[in-house]
């Protein structure tokens, strides 16, 4: 079986994992061809690359969320295998706990809400990855208590290679980290954060959304409840996502 792995960098922890993963299959069974897209535009607009990662089965399986050996072994066995995507509601009531600058030094508190398998190895390449690009600050982690809760990171629109609108002026944001409270939304507040400190150096902030679910990053319409403009559908992943840029001005 041929298995395609198109990955940012170590913008997710989660490449770390999956490479690890994939190198420790048979390569007498699993054709694996690895791709880094960080300085390949072209192919990134190619394949149709706006997730962090993405894995593909046999030039016809389109994988973008995490993967496991699990459902390596199904797909390898003939089974169907269908990706759901990660659709959760958003609460309106937002938390403000306590905000730590994101650094190659506090990334290691995103194991416990961005890895497969808690990883500190990964978050350690990620840390390492985004400040050559931003140096020391790449953003904010929430928290309650020692729990964390939330987060944001950046990094210049200019180094984003999938096939968005670039500039000087705007920054992207790279991730909006997961919250799995049913009760309060815990990303709004480092996001509000992130804009006030980006204000100085950016006219704008862009990001990708999906319409219904919170990967990459989204739903559209917590997007748009925090101030942000739809700029329209930048892609479409059959029966998984509807894609949108979104922006607003810092």
């Amino acid at each position: 079986m041929k298995i395609d792995f198109y990955y940012w960098g170590m913008q997710c922890p989660i490449s770390y994992e999956t490479i690890e993963l994939l190198n420790k299959l048979d390569s007498n069974v699993f054709n694996i061809n690895f791709y880094d897209i960080t300085y390949d535009k072209a192919l990134a607009k190619k394949v149709n690359m706006y997730f962090p990662f993405l894995t593909v089965f046999d030039d016809c399986i389109r994988w973008r969320g995490p993967i496991n050996l699990e459902l390596i072994n199904k797909i390898q066995n003939g089974e169907m295998v269908k990706e759901k995507a990660y659709i959760v509601s958003i609460p309106s009531k937002v938390y403000e706990g306590k905000l730590i600058e994101l650094t190659s030094t506090t990334i290691n508190h995103v194991k416990n809400c961005c890895t497969m398998t808690g990883c500190s190895e990964g978050c350690t390449a990620k840390g390492k990855f985004l400040s050559k690009i931003n140096n020391e600050f790449l953003g904010y982690l929430h928290f309650k208590g020692d729990k964390i809760i939330g987060g944001a990171e950046f990094v210049s629109s200019m180094v984003v290679p999938y096939d968005i609108p670039r500039s000087e002026d705007a920054a992207f944001l790279t991730c909006s980290y997961i919250s799995y409270d049913h009760q309060f939304d815990n990303r709004t507040y480092p996001l509000k954060a992130l804009e006030k400190n980006l204000k100085s150096r950016f006219k704008k902030i862009i990001a990708i959304s999906d319409e219904k679910s919170v990967f990459p990053n989204g739903n559209l319409k917590w997007f748009q409840n925090n101030g942000y403009k739809d700029e329209g559908i930048i892609s479409v992943e059959e029966d998984y996502a509807t894609l949108h840029i979104v922006s607003k001005e810092l």
